[in-house]
This record gives C-alpha cells, sequence and structure tokens, in this order.
C-alpha cells in the first residue's frame, strides 16, 4: 500500500492564492493615533488565551506568543470569521533590529496571504510596523489588537500607539502564526490550542518590561515640551555666527593656496533597470503530487540512520551551509551577528518597497517548495518535522549561504531541505524596490505525513 505523505501540508492551498496580481491599488487610510497609557488587560478583560507557543530561530528562544480570543477555537477558519475582540501577544525575548523584525513579519505575511489582500492593506500595515519608534528589545510586549469597533491597533508596552486601522490589517497578521504556512506546525498547533505549551505560559507570565521602555513608548505620543523664546533666539543666531566662522576659514585658506580652483569629483549611481519578474500564473499544488518521488529520492544516497541531526559538510561550488544549532553558543551567535550587520535602525520602510517584497518572497518559496521531496527512508520510518533555514541571496539572484537555523533533528530531513534550496537556484534578481544588496529569507519546510 503506497503510503500518501505531504512534504509541506499547510503550503498546499496557501500558495495557490499568492500569485494575484489583478489589485495593486491599495485602499485609503484614515488612521487615528490614541494619546493614552493603558494597562494591557483594559481592552482584552473576557478574552480567554486560545494557545500559546514559542518562536525560536537561530538557536535562540525569540519570542513567547498568545492569541486571545472570546471563546475557545481550533479551527483557523473558525478563528477568522469570529465578529468579536482577537489579540495576538508577542513577549519579545531577544533584541530584534528594525529591519529584522520588519523583515519577519512581511516575509511571512507575504507567504500567506494573496497580493490583492496585500495590496489592499499595504499602506496601513507599513504604518502598523513603523508606530514603534524603537525596535523591540527582550522584555518589550507588543500585542496587536482587533475590535470590531476600533479597528486593529498596536499596544507597545502598554501604549497604543496607533489604531483605527482595518481589521485585515489584524487578519494579515494572524495568518503568519495559523495560515497555511506557520513558522512550524508545532507552533500553529499550539496557538490553536491543539497541544498545551508549558514553556510558553511560564514566558508569558513571568517576562516582565523594563519600566524605562515602558516610559520611553508612553513618550512617543507625548507632545514635545515648550521651548524657551531665549533658548530659540539662540538656536537662530547659533548658524550665523557658524557661518561667518566658516567664511572667515575659507577667506585665510584661499589666501595661503592662491587663486587655484579646487577639484570635485562626482559619482553617478545608476539604477539597474532590473526588476522582479513576475509569475502571472497560479503556483502548482506543492503537496506529493507524485507519491513515488518520496520512495525513490534520497534513501539509496544515505549510509546511516541517526534519530538526531547533524551539520552537513558543504559541497564544493555550492552555497556555503552551516547550521547553527550544532553550536549554539558560537555558530547561531555569528549567524545572528551577520545578520544584524546588514540591518538598520533608521531605514524607513515604504509602500513600494513592501509591496515588491510581498511580490518577491513568494517567488522564491515557491521553486524552493517545487524542489523539495520527501525522503523514503523518512516515510517508512515516520519522520517527521520542520526545518527553519535563512537563505542569503545576492543581488543578481544567485545563494551565498544556507544555514539552519532550526533543525528538525533528522539529519536526513534537514539534508533535503538545504537540497531543495540548492537545487532552486538561482533565484530571480533582487527587485530594486528593496534597496538591498542582499536578501535573507527565513524558509521553514515541514515534513509531515498523513
Amino acid at each position: 500500500m503506497r503510503t500518501q505523505y505531504s512534504k509541506y501540508l499547510y503550503a498546499t492551498d496557501a500558495v495557490k492564492n499568492l500569485f494575484n496580481f489583478s489589485n495593486r491599488t491599495a485602499i485609503p487610510v484614515c488612521l487615528a493615533l490614541i494619546f493614552i497609557t493603558v494597562s494591557p488587560a483594559s481592552l482584552s478583560d473576557n478574552l480567554v488565551r486560545n494557545g500559546s507557543s514559542v518562536y525560536s530561530d537561530l538557536g535562540k528562544d525569540q519570542f513567547a506568543a498568545a492569541l486571545y480570543l472570546e471563546t475557545y477555537q481550533k479551527n483557523p477558519q473558525a478563528i477568522e470569521s469570529l465578529p468579536g475582540e482577537k489579540r495576538m501577544e508577542v513577549r519579545v525575548l531577544n533584541n530584534y533590529s528594525k529591519r529584522r523584525w520588519f523583515n519577519f513579519w512581511m516575509q511571512s505575511i507575504s507567504i500567506n496571504n494573496s497580493r490583492e489582500t496585500f495590496s489592499g492593506s499595504a499602506k496601513q500595515l507599513v504604518d502598523l510596523m513603523q508606530a514603534a519608534q524603537s525596535a523591540p528589545q527582550a522584555g518589550d510586549l507588543v500585542e496587536y489588537i482587533s475590535s470590531p469597533k476600533k479597528g486593529t491597533s498596536l499596544r507597545f508596552n502598554g501604549t497604543v500607539l496607533i489604531s483605527g486601522l482595518s481589521n485585515q490589517v489584524f487578519d494579515l497578521l494572524l495568518r503568519t502564526w495559523i495560515g497555511g504556512i506557520p513558522p512550524n506546525a508545532a507552533f500553529k498547533d499550539e496557538i490553536l490550542g491543539k497541544q498545551r505549551n508549558f514553556q510558553a505560559n511560564e514566558l508569558l507570565e513571568t517576562v516582565a518590561t523594563d519600566p524605562k521602555r515602558i516610559a520611553l513608548a508612553a513618550s512617543w505620543i507625548k507632545p514635545p515640551a515648550p521651548v524657551a523664546k531665549t533658548k530659540i533666539a539662540e538656536a537662530k543666531s547659533a548658524p550665523v555666527a557658524e557661518t561667518a566662522a566658516v567664511a572667515a576659514a575659507k577667506s585665510t585658506a584661499e589666501k595661503e593656496v592662491g587663486s587655484k580652483p579646487s577639484e570635485t569629483a562626482s559619482k553617478d549611481n545608476a539604477a539597474s533597470d532590473n526588476t522582479a519578474p513576475r509569475d502571472s500564473g497560479v503556483a502548482e499544488q506543492l503537496a506529493a503530487n507524485d507519491n513515488t518521488k518520496a520512495n525513490n529520492s534520497d534513501s539509496s544516497q544515505e549510509t546511516s540512520s541517526p534519530d538526531k541531526a547533524h551539520t552537513e559538510e558543504p559541497h564544493t561550488g555550492k552555497p556555503h551551509t552551516e547550521q547553527a544549532l550544532k553550536k549554539p553558543d558560537n555558530s547561531a551567535e555569528k549567524a545572528e551577528a551577520r545578520i544584524e550587520e546588514s540591518d538598520d535602525d533608521n531605514v524607513d520602510f515604504s509602500v513600494t518597497a513592501a509591496l515588491a517584497m510581498r511580490d518577491y518572497t513568494p517567488i522564491i518559496v515557491q521553486k524552493i517548495f517545487r524542489q523539495t521531496s520527501y525522503p523514503g527512508r523518512a516515510v517508512q520510518r515516520g519522520w517527521e518535522g520542520t526545518v527553519q533555514m535563512s537563505v542569503l541571496i545576492s543581488k543578481s539572484g544567485e545563494v551565498e549561504r544556507i544555514t539552519i537555523t532550526q533543525s528538525s533533528e533528522y539529519a536526513i530531513l534537514d539534508k533535503a531541505a538545504v537540497k531543495a534550496v540548492e537545487r532552486a537556484a538561482p533565484f530571480p534578481e533582487i527587485p530594486d524596490e528593496l534597496n538591498t544588496r542582499v536578501f535573507d529569507l527565513s524558509v521553514p519546510i515541514t515534513f509531515q505525513l498523513k
């Protein structure tokens, strides 16, 4: 009897709707800032914790997450259709940069929502992501709230920073947890309340926010303190004095060097004419259409059957492959440091960049999923798991590095995920709208038997 399986069970239906390019018009938005500080429970007193989980990456726990609803629900579609209030709670456990935080959510949103749905709320989504003036730090409490009357709002360390957004914005965020491609299968099941995560519950209840961070968040919505008139006058006169001093210095310098004209050099940084290609069709189903593919894949190439994962050596001529979990006190920190080096906390994220990321991310993920095969020996032995990878893509679309940031705990599954990326490469060129030399994509591949 042929074994039925799915190389990515959740992705089958979700990715089919990722390439809808019919609607590029973002709906007008009307935002309302609420200049009050509230306690974390004041807007959600009647909600129950539906489920909780911990998101881990790069060998570290990144945040504890919980979903609050008016009634317990285990069905994703039922949760989305609930008319009452909902709340997503994120207790940050590790420091983020603005870019890393933005990319994490935008990439997850991109692969769990159609372009039509995304583009209709793109402006509001960007406003929501930029409402906080500081990147999340360890101990911060970030809450996304959906209310029938107040729409979607963001509460950061107890202060409501933005509200009045469409409830569709909350739905975009919610699908990153319970949609077709969640961080991993266990995370989704725990958020849905199908499994209990006692560690997550403990972290949510015991980790406290630094009082300085609470005060900082509250200060973002306060008007600036008045400045005395004498100080204003001093500030206005300062540039004049400085200008005079500079003029005197220039006059002295000209006398010393004579009338020789200064030489100037300029560089023309022309923008690239290439843009990311678009797939106008519907993505093929990513579940096993050919069940014999699993039984004929990699099993003949494996010479051992370890129950736990080990680090795979990089192959000559192929992208460098690392496994962050092998030595969490060394390799994971180095991998994370490399990511942080490219982050810029002062960067502004535009709607154009958000739409470009929405278009580009599913193309990469789709190519990887199409090349994913469930190893036959893993099928025979009932091995399942999620492999979380960081794939670093160059401007030209070449893969520079593949890092296993969260192992499936089975070397054969980890290796299959890495091979899928290697076979899928090269990828389309990074679109100019993303304004980056490299694109670091987080890709979860779940191997799950039916």
